[in-house]
């Protein structure tokens, strides 16, 4: 999982004409879902919704590349989806709010089975929250709630997560006195889908992509052009872009060691 700078991006994404239209279109759909009866909210939501945000899906998605902000798995083929971090059922009043828009996978929005746990993984309309947190009734309320779920675009949270050279997610070792922390992590693991087999095996196979890449630099003679390749590559599976990023500058700091690895990990 990697921290997205929700804040940063909204004004950036947003900063031309047609951006700012977008964001007045969610403007004018929340104005009109807060006046709907309360038992046609939801209608209103589910009828108009998908029109308004998927086109800031689209925006977000060509600044940080097709892929889920949860898991960081890309999606070649398949549609990623504006998820709701608190879901729209129970805060309707954040619906066409752009500040609780995250890009997800199905495996994280949606309920999919998790073979490794044996039951059906991802949020769908769950947000859970910490005893004794009281859920929101207003955007103004919401500081003072504590959610379960983690955040990609909460820093703190993001820094909860480390990973295994199996591919798998874990507490990052410097929580681990933190019970807390030990909760949230363990849940968003099938929350989120995190610990789904199809994402571990992708990292694991980076892992040792990295390794070898890391391997083969350390063997060829210095200034070798080769060298630079694997540096460009190296680059390029950290870039904001990249899938599993977040796990390749964990695993490209198991040889921080190497003058070089730590001057790449610098920038």
């Amino acid at each position: 999982m990697r921290y997205i700078q929700l804040g940063n991006l909204i004004k950036t994404i947003f900063a031309n004409p047609d951006g700012k239209k977008e964001m007045q279109r969610l403007t004018t759909a929340h104005e009109t879902v807060k006046t709907k009866p309360k038992n046609q909210r939801q209608k209103y939501i589910e009828k108009n919704g998908s029109s308004k945000w998927s086109p800031i899906k689209n925006r977000m998605t060509k600044r940080l590349g097709n892929k889920c902000w949860y898991t960081e798995v890309e999606l070649v083929g398949a549609d990623l989806t504006i998820d709701h971090y608190r879901p729209k059922r129970d805060y309707w009043w954040l619906a066409f709010d752009v500040d609780n828009y995250r890009v997800a996978c199905p495996y994280s929005n949606s309920k999919k089975h998790n073979p490794l746990y044996g039951c059906g993984g991802g949020k769908g309309d769950d947000f859970p929250l910490r005893a004794p947190s009281v859920r929101a009734t207003s955007k103004r309320k919401i500081k003072c709630e504590k959610p379960i779920i983690l955040d990609p675009c909460n820093k703190d949270d993001c820094n909860l997560l480390v990973f295994q050279a199996d591919g798998r997610p874990k507490l990052n070792p410097v929580y681990a006195a933190d019970h807390v922390a030990v909760e949230r992590v363990e849940r968003s693991m099938l929350l989120l889908n995190l610990d789904h087999p199809d994402f571990n095996t992708k990292r694991e196979q980076l892992y040792l992509t990295i390794k070898g890449d890391v391997d083969m630099y350390e063997a060829l003679p210095a200034g070798s052009p080769s060298r630079n390749l694997i540096l460009d590559r190296m680059k390029d599976r950290l870039s904001a872009k990249a899938a599993f990023s977040s796990a390749a500058r964990h695993y490209l700091q198991f040889h921080r060691h190497l003058d070089w690895v730590e001057n790449l990990l610098n920038k």
